[in-house]
């Protein structure tokens, strides 16, 4: 297993380019510079909590590197966050200073000779904040030391082969590891990452097109969106991996890339994991769904027998989380084993496949119902292009499955497609249309908002 004895030091050749500009070495370290000295000006000292709130990309990547220099902690915070849940977030962070835009950045002297005198942290301190997903209600903020940073970083740039001529277009939010993590990699690797407007197909097109990206991170929605816009384009022979993780992704989706060229590596992570499990690479021709590829060499994976939840152990496992009322809890047993929540099973080969959350299954019938297995198998359908499967309570089934699904096909089409292609209780009793699914910025269900919509549309069936 890779176990870090020191963090890997950013690279002189990284580079990020962010709106046509290019910052590398020098200019680098003396914009960075320059911005910690005016953090001090504002009052942050060491062992303080930063908060930045208003999702500014630029503000965001480099307080990423600037703030350890400073023997401070990060805390990137979703911008989308209603008010009250932002104040319970920063309550719960411990957050010192709160930044709500980027006003820090304007009229910077980057030409300046002045140096900031660094406090790095230390390898076992806490450097970085991240609330989790909240998929399933009230997130927590999780503690990442730089040894869980160092260690994800280093497997993953092993696994990824993450070279010094790389360009990697970072469109991922800048308030999830996910996104994070990118610039974290080429920062070691001394490759360029190049910082877009996330998620935008036209934007992410032109990129591309410009033939000198080599690696890329998406959701699924981004994927979708991506080939939705231009079903024709294909990826620049440059492009060596997409790592497509965040979420669940249907064979259907995947099935569609892969044919047209796209260089697809599913990935399994959490922010708990500071960032990657498993990645499937080199891109497959052929995708298993719920394939995630083999473990990163630096984290350990076993499967409860009974259950089949997925535990890891590593070095870039993080062991505490703080709460939002205070105080902090332990994540991880006493053998440092994580609780993923994830079902999942390997085959004979070691690759790693995941089937969604424990705390999911639903019981119809008397029988163990995975909506994620079930949207999988609901995605083959036809005018189906994204759908999410609950569950309202009835006296006869218990867990009475309904499904949420966007697409043109009408309730009625979808319904005659399910009676043909499901059985028992794998059939979902409702099936509602909707225009969008409750989805957070990284592409995953909300699923306790899916229950809440699929048992609101229930009652006004019947009122």
């Amino acid at each position: 297993m890779m176990v870090p004895e020191k963090l890997p030091q950013p690279n002189r050749n990284f580079c990020i380019e962010y709106r046509e500009k290019h910052y590398s070495g020098e200019k680098l370290e003396q914009l960075l510079d320059a911005l910690c000295l005016r953090l001090q000006a504002m009052g942050l000292a060491p062992g303080m909590v930063l908060a930045s709130v208003g999702g500014q990309r630029w503000l965001n990547a480099l307080l990423l590197f600037a703030l350890p220099r400073m023997g401070c902690i990060f805390f990137p915070v979703d911008p989308a966050l209603p008010e009250y849940s932002r104040r319970q977030q920063l309550q719960a962070a411990r957050a010192d200073m709160v930044l709500v835009d980027d006003a820090c950045l304007e009229k910077l002297n980057e030409d300046s000779a002045s140096r900031f005198p660094a406090r790095e942290l230390g390898l076992d301190a806490v450097r970085l904040l991240l609330a989790t997903s909240g998929t399933q209600g009230q997130p927590r903020i999780v503690e990442l030391t730089g040894r869980n940073l160092a260690a994800s970083v280093l497997a993953s740039c092993k696994r990824l082969e993450l070279e010094k001529s790389d360009t990697w277009l970072a469109c991922l939010p800048l308030h999830h590891i996910g996104g994070l993590s990118i610039l974290l990699r080429c920062a070691h690797g001394g490759a360029k990452a190049v910082l877009v407007d996330r998620g935008n197909p036209r934007v992410l097109k032109e990129a591309l097109g410009k033939g000198r990206v080599s690696h890329l991170s998406l959701v699924p929605a981004m994927l979708h969106r991506l080939l939705e816009a231009d079903s024709g384009f294909r990826p620049p022979a440059a492009l060596k991996a997409v790592v497509l993780g965040g979420a669940s992704a249907t064979p259907t989706l995947v099935e569609a890339a892969l044919k047209l060229g796209w260089p697809l590596c599913p990935s399994y992570g959490l922010t708990e994991t500071a960032s990657q499990v498993a990645t499937l690479f080199p891109p497959p021709q052929r995708w298993r769904p719920g394939c995630a590829g083999l473990p990163l060499e630096h984290v350990e994976i076993k499967l409860c027998e009974d259950t089949d939840v997925i535990f890891v152990r590593g070095p870039s496992i993080a062991t505490h989380a703080r709460c939002m009322g205070g105080g902090r809890w332990k994540l991880t047993d006493e053998q440092e084993w994580l609780n993923t929540r994830d079902l999942g099973c390997m085959d004979s080969e070691g690759r790693l496949y995941v089937f969604g959350r424990n705390d999911d299954v639903f019981v119809s019938g008397g029988e163990n119902v995975h909506p994620q297995l079930l949207e999988q198998a609901l995605a083959r359908c036809p005018g189906v292009e994204q759908v999410a499967v609950s569950a309202f309570a009835d006296v006869t089934w218990g867990d009475a499955l309904a499904a949420l699904y966007c697409g043109p096909a009408s309730a009625e089409q979808v319904t005659g497609w399910a009676q043909r292609n499901l059985q028992g209780v794998f059939l979902p009793r409702r099936f509602f249309r909707v225009e969008a699914l409750p989805r957070n910025a990284m592409g995953k269900l909300l699923r306790t908002e899916v229950k809440r919509l699929v048992q609101k549309l229930f009652q006004e069936e019947y009122t």
